[in-house]
């Protein structure tokens, strides 16, 4: 793999996991205003983990594009961001506003 390449796949990977961080964050301010809904113990873990791993990741691989680490920091903080997003969205489907969001279970099962 060429180092612009990695680059530009180092880059990307992050932005993806801070946009489903954000994204999850909001789902989780959403979750905060109903008052008898579950919120999800880990939020903090799970919010600060893909930043601070993404932007890790980054440059690690702009800095050494021949090192597999910052690749494997970067898709940490995406598999992260996925889980949390996929927690809150299942917590706000299914608990918070039942019914106003697909799949909600799926995304249940797929955080279980």
């Amino acid at each position: 793999m060429s180092a612009h390449v990695a680059m530009r796949l180092a880059w990307s990977l992050c932005a993806l996991s801070l946009v489903m961080t954000i994204l999850s964050v909001l789902l989780l301010a959403l979750n905060y205003t109903h008052p008898k809904t579950h919120v999800y113990g880990f939020w903090l873990e799970n919010t600060v983990l893909p930043i601070s791993f993404s932007i890790i990741g980054a440059v690690i691989a702009t800095r050494l594009p021949a090192n597999p680490l910052g690749r494997l920091f970067c898709a940490a903080a995406c598999v992260s961001a996925v889980a949390h997003l996929s927690v809150e969205y299942a917590i706000h489907a299914l608990l918070a506003q039942p019914d106003t969001l697909p799949a909600g279970e799926a995304l249940a099962w797929l955080t279980s």
